[in-house]
């Protein structure tokens, strides 16, 4: 059973990666799973063992790729600076911009978008309810949550024309610590 398990790992994440690989050389929509299976070396009837469709694809690398992110600040922990959290982010951004450009376009994505909105509202308002700031916690979650995705689709669609160490004092000076500020007044 456990061989079924990690060879079904393997083959997902083969598909996944061979989906990211072909974004960074042609459009989404031009992207066929006969690509996807031939870039991940795997066969065309496989690929729906794990996938109904392309867009379920995308939505499973997506998913990672958040995931992903979640570990790396969540081994950062309280140690780092608003500035180092915001690098990691943009770097993790950088090293997938392909994907994230795709998703955040909204084209078909927008319900997953919205559900990683919601996500992270919900993990912020439990950090954010052991103070009582002036503002509610739900409000402030979702502020930061979504200026975040705001300055991502921005550097995307502007060709990523700063650096994300860059990025990170932008994200600490534009969003993390005015918010702070408001939590510990």
């Amino acid at each position: 059973m456990k061989t079924a398990d990690k060879r079904t790992l393997r083959t997902r994440t083969r598909l996944r990666e061979a989906l990211i690989d072909l974004l960074m050389a042609k459009d989404y929509e031009s992207i066929t799973i006969r690509d996807i299976t031939q870039r991940a070396g795997v066969g065309y009837a496989t690929f729906f063992r794990h996938y109904a469709s392309k867009d379920d694809l995308l939505v499973d690398a997506f998913q990672e790729s958040v995931a992903q992110l979640e570990s790396l600040l969540q081994a950062m922990g309280t140690s780092g600076s608003p500035a180092e959290e915001g690098r990691l982010i943009f770097e993790h951004v950088a090293a997938h911009h392909d994907l994230y450009r795709v998703f955040l376009r909204g084209e078909g994505t927008q319900s997953l978008v919205d559900e990683a909105l919601r996500e992270g509202v919900k993990e912020l308002v439990m950090t954010y309810a052991r103070y009582t700031p002036s503002i509610p916690a739900a409000i402030l979650a979702n502020h930061v949550v979504a200026s975040v995705i705001a300055l991502v689709k921005w550097w995307l669609r502007n060709d990523m024309p700063f650096p994300p160490e860059r990025m990170g004092e932008i994200y600490a000076r534009m969003i993390i610590e005015p918010v702070e500020t408001l939590l510990h007044a």
